[in-house]
């Protein structure tokens, strides 16, 4: 989870925001019934399926407003939680779960909507899940290899399959509209509701399935469209071929390092393991790949100083130029020739010099003198600011 309204309000009013989506939520549940065990019960005996209907309309309806949202720009879900998957600790934490919500006839979210209104099956389903937790945590030690028993990381199925996330929406949702069908079918077959002599693959006259066919709609056109950062990447490469982007000589970026020039902000686009030991004093490490995070996005698109782009050849650098024209920030510039023609500037020294030429007699010494200066404001930079990792932090939590 991450703050509600980001940008908008403070991170404390955002705690009011949750509080109240959180009592609605409660609210909602208790008068769709999950206060009743009776009912939650009823998804294992075949005769209520209410459970499986609600928990597949939240997940469709998350799953297009993920996609939808973050198509506009409004949400990274790059930043959004995603449990690990520990296979071992899915199968067996499954089963007690499972057998839990059987027996005691609730899930932990739904027990307090119980006790909130005073079950007493409820209350003592809540005090067996403390017990639980303390049990476990206790025990934890003994089981802690089995517990993180196959790792593998926080999985999204349209990774893994290299897929458009529109294509696994609109197959979630296909799934969600044949289990409403097929669940109110056997609900009437065990309830023994007159069906009026329909047959049992007939879709059943139910108003509400025309908003199964609008989400159906909906998830088939997001199969069409490509995810906001590749929507980004394919036209800023367009920008980038177009040569309009605004570069930044290598000899007079030098001079504005060694100058300590506080109108400055360099980031360098290259991974930490391809920097050949060889950075500009005081740079900031985004990696090119993560300038489409949001919280990357807000860095250079508020920041008032002037931006300079730089990366070994260049390339990466015209094409982040572009992606902040793109999001509002025109005060940013490309190195131009990258890394690899600054620090080779300062071998190019000229074989005869004119000591008539005032001129060239200052640049010779300027770039005998550079590389030695930008150690020392290197060394200054490095005993002054920790190596911290730049990637904006998930927001942990959820149910």
């Amino acid at each position: 989870m991450g703050p509600f309204v980001p940008d908008i309000i403070s991170n404390e009013l955002n705690l009011v925001v949750a509080l109240i989506i959180g009592f609605f939520f409660g609210f909602i549940l208790e008068q769709a019934g999950f206060s009743s065990s009776r009912k939650l019960a009823g998804l294992f005996y075949g005769y209520d399926f209410t459970v499986l209907r609600v928990f597949f309309t939240a997940g469709v309806t998350a799953m297009i407003g993920i996609i939808v949202l973050s198509y506009l720009g409004i949400v990274d879900w790059n930043m959004l939680y995603i449990n690990p998957a520990f296979l071992y600790s899915a199968i067996i934490g499954g089963v007690i779960m499972g057998a839990g919500f059987i027996i005691g006839g609730y899930c932990p979210g739904t027990s307090f909507a119980g006790a909130s209104i005073g079950k007493i099956d409820a209350i003592i389903f809540i005090i067996g899940g403390v017990l639980g937790v303390f049990i476990f945590a206790e025990l934890y030690p003994y089981f802690k290899s089995i517990y993180l028993g196959f790792d593998y990381g926080e999985l999204r199925i349209d990774k893994l399959l290299n897929v458009n996330p529109g294509i696994i929406a609109f197959g979630f949702t296909l799934m969600a509209f044949v289990a409403f069908i097929f669940t109110s079918k056997i609900e009437s077959k065990v309830n023994k509701i007159n069906t009026n002599g329909k047959k049992f693959f007939e879709i059943p006259e139910n108003k509400p399935l025309i908003f199964g066919f609008i989400f159906i709609a909906v998830s088939l056109i997001l199969t069409f469209l490509p995810t906001r950062e590749v929507y980004l990447q394919n036209k800023i490469e367009k920008i980038a071929q177009k040569n309009e982007i605004k570069h930044i000589d290598p000899l007079e970026f030098a001079f504005r390092i060694i100058d300590e020039d506080n109108s400055l902000v360099v980031v360098d686009l290259r991974e930490k393991s391809d920097k050949r030991n060889k950075t500009i004093p005081g740079s900031k490490n985004i990696p090119f790949e993560e300038i489409f995070l949001k919280e990357n996005q807000n860095f250079i698109k508020k920041n008032p100083k002037t931006i300079v782009f730089v990366d070994n050849q260049g390339t990466l650098s015209s094409k982040a130029v572009a992606f902040a024209n793109e999001i509002g920030n025109h005060r940013t510039a490309a190195l131009q020739g990258g890394l690899d023609s600054f620090w080779k500037q300062f071998q190019n020294k000229p074989k005869e010099i004119n000591q008539n030429d005032l001129h060239q007699i200052a640049y010779i010494n300027f770039i005998t003198s550079a590389p030695e200066k930008l150690q020392i404001l290197e060394t200054k930079y490095s005993r002054s600011t920790q190596d911290t990792d730049t990637k904006p932090k998930k927001k942990s939590g959820g149910c």
